[in-house]
């Protein structure tokens, strides 16, 4: 994760988002009032339902999507895979909107993540908190907080591996939660990250050596827009004048 400076916010938001709170709120209502009612039909609460869904999902326009991935340059909130490679990636709420409504619409909740870290079996509706209440996970655009004091980049050039540690309790949230050293399910994540690292410090060889070419590419791979570009700031960023 790196730091990333929050764009304008899309016009389709500033000009609609009060108002789509305020159909949410109403559809969420009627859904359950009628999801209580002992007499409500099956495709009374169904429809009740799908009215929910299409109000809520406003927030997925297009616009909204294309400003996300600009400001985050394609790249995962919380991994720092490119997404649009391969796949669409997903507007991410990063206070849960199943919890916090109000900020179903609200601009400075939305992230753009993979499919992986937004999925269930991450970060989900999953929001630990310490105990004043303040999420441990780590908002990248929220323009106090730099991820990287909160997590340590090691590579382990014998293994070959890239993996990423938590130094305190917020960055092993950050850890765990989106299983960034493949613990439990995410082995090609780090598969991919410790090939391209690998890479990296081959260039790095090169560089010392005083390849004009392997200095450039090193640039360009600690520049944010580039894939884990955290990680080339930590361990190669240093070596370079």
């Amino acid at each position: 994760m790196i730091p990333v400076v929050r764009s304008s916010q899309p016009a389709v938001l500033r000009k609609n988002s009060a108002k789509w709170l305020t159909k949410l709120r109403e559809a969420q209502t009627q859904y359950q009032v009628l999801n209580s009612a002992p007499d409500a039909k099956i495709a009374q609460v169904k429809e009740a339902k799908r009215r929910v869904d299409n109000a809520q999902n406003k927030y997925r326009h297009s616009a909204v999507k294309d400003a996300l991935d600009n400001m985050f340059h394609g790249k995962c909130a919380y991994c720092e895979s490119k997404i649009t490679i391969v796949t669409y990636g997903a507007i991410e709420h990063f206070f849960p909107k199943s919890v916090h409504i109000e900020l179903t619409f609200e601009w400075r909740n939305l992230l753009f993540s993979c499919d992986l870290c937004n999925d269930v079996n991450h970060k989900g509706t999953n929001f630990p908190l310490d105990g004043n209440g303040n999420p441990l996970l780590i908002d990248p655009t929220d323009g106090i907080t730099d991820p990287r004091t909160h997590l340590e980049f090691v590579w382990d050039g014998i293994a070959g591996v890239a993996s990423i540690f938590g130094r305190d309790q917020r960055g092993r949230a950050v850890e765990t939660i989106f299983d960034l050293n493949g613990i439990n399910r995410r082995k090609e994540l780090v598969n991919h990250r410790s090939r391209y690292i690998k890479r990296l410090f081959a260039l790095l060889r090169l560089a010392q050596q005083g390849d004009n070419e392997a200095i450039a590419l090193l640039r360009e791979a600690c520049d944010p827009s580039a894939e884990y570009s955290a990680f080339a700031l930590a361990c190669i960023r240093p070596y370079l004048s």
